[in-house]
């Protein structure tokens, strides 16, 4: 019996060694993968950091040409606004050449140069 007991605590000593050196096995390898997540977290997150900078400056940017296209409209509009003003004092003066070159024609005297071009 003496056999049997010998070789049964041989056998729990080495199933406990296999079940020890499985506990240290997987122990290991768990913190292994731990790392791994926590180092590709890291990544992450300084990933993100640069994605929110970068946004930002993208916004900054859409501000900044939002204004200057704001500033470049209201330019737009008051130049418009004296094209229209000068066009209607060239249209005053082209009715003012035109009365006078019809005056001159009733009376008719030779026209000046200017009268020539005038509808």
């Amino acid at each position: 019996m003496t056999y049997v007991g010998n070789s049964l605590n041989l056998a729990l000593v080495v199933a406990l060694l296999v079940l020890a050196a499985g506990t240290v096995g997987a122990t290991v390898l768990y913190q292994s993968g731990v790392a791994d997540v926590e180092a590709q977290n890291e990544q992450l997150r300084a990933q993100n950091e640069q994605l929110r900078e970068d946004l930002q400056s993208a916004r900054d940017r859409i501000d900044s040409l939002r204004s200057e296209v704001d500033r470049l409209e209201e330019r737009l509009a008051a130049t418009n606004e004296t094209l229209t003003e000068v066009r209607s004092e060239r249209d005053a003066y082209r009715e003012d050449l035109r009365a006078v070159c019809e005056g001159i024609r009733e009376r008719n005297e030779s026209l000046p140069e200017e009268c020539e071009n005038v509808e």
